[in-house]
């Protein structure tokens, strides 16, 4: 068994983890930047570091549900070669216009407003160009990875993906304070590079084009949201996914405040709490790989989403580090497992020709969920569950845990209505066993009834 399962996805993996380390180094170099440089002791810098995840985020909500149509008629490979080619070049632009140099005037030194200006237009784009690369991504893996190696491929993305999070973060701060914003930039930039070079090498199998009547933009979007509404398998993915995102979106709002509140220990403890929800995140990730086809992805999705809430509702009433910690692994190592479900059952229940529309519909649908879950852990933690205190059964609560337990319990809930779903949903490939028929007998023949 090869662990990179064949030459083609090897290529696509290598790029993409190189691509999304570049990814997290930029993202977090830029965010020290903005906090520690432009906006040292300025009471915008809060709204300035917002600026950046604003533009991260808008092109998923906005660009994201409607690209989905465009990677359905465009060519997947030349989509990611063509959105890795802008990038590239935006990133190269950015990298010029933070420290610009002119010729017989030497280098210039931007206004705030020129660099902040020129961050969130590059972000801002970057993410929109992949808008279209992911779902082509996603795509093309069906291409190149057989139906019963899809699930590996996901766990070795995601586990790379694990790690890109984890390490990203201090090269991204060992290029700001030492070499300057302008180095992250270029790591971006060659990443994409690379990203764009093993891209190019793949030997996709040619793709059909159906034939037929031209229709509509909103036609096409709407065959594509009648697709994923339409099978009990994509809702049940749907709903695993917003359901594990929301648990997500949850944590990482009102984590630190669990250290501080329900631990009871410093907040310094927060960095290794998040590299333990990492760590978790990659092991998982490798093990979904390895046990889902045996336990099958059906199994995977809906046994994963209830070990997500079980374990989100243990970590709620934990009030030391150790056990505390220990659980965090498990929820990192759960919410993954999720996610690993996830891609193989939307390229196996999906037409081909709507596996873009279907995919740029879940994943922005993900994000919101995420974002609205933080959303409403902060506003409800500051205002409502502010100063609550209760007990039930002998067991304590606080505004933190309280939240905990809801999400906890609301996704034990989901998994359940996610196993009804799932419930004998059959793959696209997997071809029903013709009827043998039967042979009658001659006086079987002439006893059978005229129709």
């Amino acid at each position: 068994m090869k662990i990179l399962i064949n030459r083609n996805f090897a290529l696509l993996w290598l790029g993409q983890a190189i691509s999304n380390l570049g990814d997290v180094i930029l993202g977090a170099a830029l965010v020290l930047w903005i906090a520690n440089d432009l906006g040292r002791g300025r009471s915008w810098a809060p709204v300035a570091v917002s600026g950046v995840f604003i533009a991260e985020y808008a092109p998923v909500a906005i660009i994201g549900p409607l690209a989905g149509v465009f990677v359905d008629r465009w060519s997947r490979r030349l989509t990611m070669l063509r959105t890795d080619g802008l990038r590239l070049a935006l990133t190269g632009c950015l990298a010029w216009a933070l420290s610009p140099t002119v010729p017989f005037f030497g280098e210039l030194e931007p206004p705030l407003g020129w660099q902040l200006g020129a961050v969130y237009t590059v972000v801002l784009l970057d993410q929109s160009c992949g808008q279209f690369f992911n779902p082509a991504r996603l795509a093309l893996i069906g291409d190149i990875v057989g139906p019963e190696d899809l699930a590996r491929a996901t766990s070795l993305s995601q586990a790379t993906m694990g790690l890109s999070v984890i390490v990203g973060p201090a090269i991204g701060s060992l290029l700001v304070f030492n070499f300057g914003i302008q180095w992250a930039v270029i790591a971006d930039a060659l990443s994409f590079a690379v990203s764009f070079l093993t891209i190019a090498m793949i030997r996709a199998p040619v793709e059909k084009r159906l034939e037929g009547d031209h229709i509509s933009f909103s036609q096409e979007f709407r065959a594509g949201l009648h697709v994923l509404l339409g099978s009990r398998g994509l809702l049940a993915v749907l709903l695993a996914s917003l359901l594990s995102m929301s648990a997500f979106g949850a944590l990482n709002a009102l984590a630190i405040f669990f250290v501080t509140d329900n631990l009871h220990a410093q907040p310094n403890l927060y960095g290794p709490l998040g590299t333990v929800l990492g760590l978790g995140a990659i092991v998982g990730a490798l093990i979904a790989g390895l046990i889902a086809n045996r336990l099958g992805l059906a199994r995977l999705l809906w046994g994963a989403t209830f070990a997500l809430g079980l374990t989100t509702l243990l970590l709620a009433r934990m009030t030391s580090v150790g056990p505390a910690f220990a659980l965090i692994f498990l929820v990192g190592a759960t919410w993954i497992a999720v996610n690993v479900a996830v891609e193989p059952l939307v390229l196996r229940l999906t037409a081909r020709e709507f596996v873009g529309r279907v995919t740029a519909v879940l994943t922005p649908a993900g994000s919101l969920a995420s974002v609205l879950s933080a959303a409403l852990a902060g506003s409800l933690v500051s205002t409502v569950l502010h100063d609550f205190r209760g007990s039930v059964l002998g067991l304590a609560f606080g505004p933190v845990d309280t939240f905990f337990c809801g999400i906890g319990a609301l996704v034990l809930l989901g998994s359940v209505a996610v196993r009804l779903l799932m419930h004998e949903v059959h793959f696209l490939d997997e071809q029903p066993k013709p009827e043998t028929p039967t042979l009658m007998s001659p006086s079987d023949q002439a006893k059978a009834p005229d129709s």
